[in-house]
């Protein structure tokens, strides 16, 4: 109740399992100033007026009723409209075909003297619609900033109708799967010599997705001659998708005495190396593939056509045609694989 209870504060605490939990930092917000402000700092206004649809209007008033309270508070004459498309205040007409210039209107937009109370309140410089970034501060310690949170503060009185809140949920990934088949390769390095002085090398293919701790690898195709082998082996990497991001996500514990899972996100990469098997010496690297999956190089009909000009960033500055799995759905063919550095 204002004036007795003026004043919110917004404490972080640092979470402790045995021991009392410790104040971090904390920020004091004037609740009073901001019922009381001229520019109407109660709720912040969004640059359009949805009726539906994830930005549907939050306010416990409509636009027009807002402006004509705000006029009211502000001793100045009514607004005087014009039909629904055009309003007189503070000494200015306000047209909708000014603020929509396109004229197009979205299915969810709500009327049209609504919309145009809106952009007019826009226009005389109400608060809008904001995320606050505050700092934090310790009482044992006010002048050394603690930290920034985000936040957004609502007021709305008893009397009216409070909008439900904000479902602020974070998106959940979807759940996918990965599928790569492993066909053949061609043109790989020799990197051994065998007992008749022939070059040769054991080779096998080694694959990931970056940022998970799983490595699949295939068979061995032993002495190979000519750097052709042939595997038709299956990879299966299950992961966690973020459309809207276009993300992979990962949850993990930083250390073994974690509580909780640190939730971690990467770009969804393929990562495909190709290894000589050795027994007694360690294997050795012989080339290397990474694919973004939102953003891959277009595979190749034929081996024989393959080049590192076929991969992004190539020396020749080649333009180098994009597709997208997550579009496709499906791609099949050849890429080059190169040495790092």
């Amino acid at each position: 109740t204002l004036p007795l209870e003026s004043e919110l504060r917004v404490q972080i605490f640092d979470y402790d399992l045995l021991s009392g939990d410790d104040l971090i930092g904390e920020t004091k917000i004037d609740l009073e100033n901001r019922f009381l402000s001229a520019r109407r700092g109660v709720c912040g206004l969004p640059k359009r007026y949805y009726v539906a649809g994830p930005y549907k209007w939050r306010d416990a008033e409509l636009p027009r009723q807002i402006l004509e309270k705000w006029c009211a508070t502000q001793a100045l004459p009514p607004p005087v409209w014009r039909g629904n498309s055009q309003v007189y205040v503070n000494g200015k007409t306000c047209c909708l075909r000014d603020y929509e210039t396109r004229g197009q209107v979205h299915k969810d937009w709500g009327p049209p003297e609504e919309r145009l109370a809106l952009y007019t309140l826009l226009d005389l410089g109400l608060v809008p619609e904001h995320i606050e970034t505050r700092t934090l501060y310790n009482p044992l310690r006010p002048e050394i900033p603690q930290g920034k949170i985000q936040i957004f503060v609502d007021i709305f009185p008893k009397s009216a109708t409070i909008p439900p809140p904000i479902n602020i949920t974070p998106r959940a990934p979807q759940d996918l799967q990965l599928r790569v088949i492993v066909y053949n390769v061609q043109d790989v390095l020799l990197s051994d010599t065998s007992f008749t002085g022939e070059k040769m090398s054991d080779i096998y293919v080694k694959g990931w997705l970056k940022g998970q701790d799983k490595k699949q690898k295939t068979d061995v195709h032993y002495r190979s001659l000519n750097g052709e082998g042939n595997f038709n082996w299956r990879y299966v990497f299950p992961f966690k998708y973020l459309p809207a991001e276009e993300v992979m996500v990962i949850k993990k514990k930083e250390h073994f005495f974690s509580l909780d899972k640190h939730e971690e996100k990467h770009p969804v990469t393929f990562v495909c190396q190709i290894w000589d098997n050795d027994i007694f010496t360690p294997d050795d690297f012989l080339g290397l593939l990474e694919l973004n999956l939102n953003f891959m190089p277009k595979a190749n009909k034929f081996a024989k056509s393959v080049s590192l000009d076929d991969l992004p960033d190539n020396e020749k500055g080649k333009p180098v045609p994009m597709v997208s799995l997550f579009d496709q759905k499906n791609v099949k063919g050849w890429w080059p694989l190169y040495e790092e550095g």
